[in-house]
């Protein structure tokens, strides 16, 4: 893999954190209690979803879109580090086996590439 293609693969994967963290604030606005914080964090989630399509449309140019849209499944991944760190959640054996089941698949379908 060349230096060009491995870095919009790292692109790629810090994007997919961008549109995770997108979740995270619908989550922390679904939780508040105070109507103003619930709006900035909306307002937070729909500028991280910008943010997320302009390098989404760039990453597109590198890397074809079957890896990309597959690769997106390592959001799940994201999602759980974040559940556990920022909501304190539990993670259960069902949300393991399945992360890695995504995971499988992603790297089944990134190999051709």
């Amino acid at each position: 893999m060349n230096k060009t293609k491995a870095a919009a693969y790292i692109t790629l994967y810090i994007n997919f954190i961008v549109y995770s963290l997108a979740s995270v604030c619908a989550k922390y606005a679904a939780i508040s209690e105070d109507k103003l914080m619930s709006v900035v964090f909306i307002g937070g989630e729909i500028a991280l979803l910008g943010i997320y399509a302009i390098i989404w449309q760039q990453v597109l140019k590198k890397i074809p879109l079957g890896v990309a849209m597959s690769s997106k499944g390592i959001t799940i991944i994201y999602g759980l580090v974040f559940a556990v760190i920022l909501f304190g959640e539990q993670i259960t054996v069902t949300n393991i086996v399945g992360a890695l089941i995504v995971v499988a698949g992603i790297c089944l379908v990134a190999q051709d590439d």
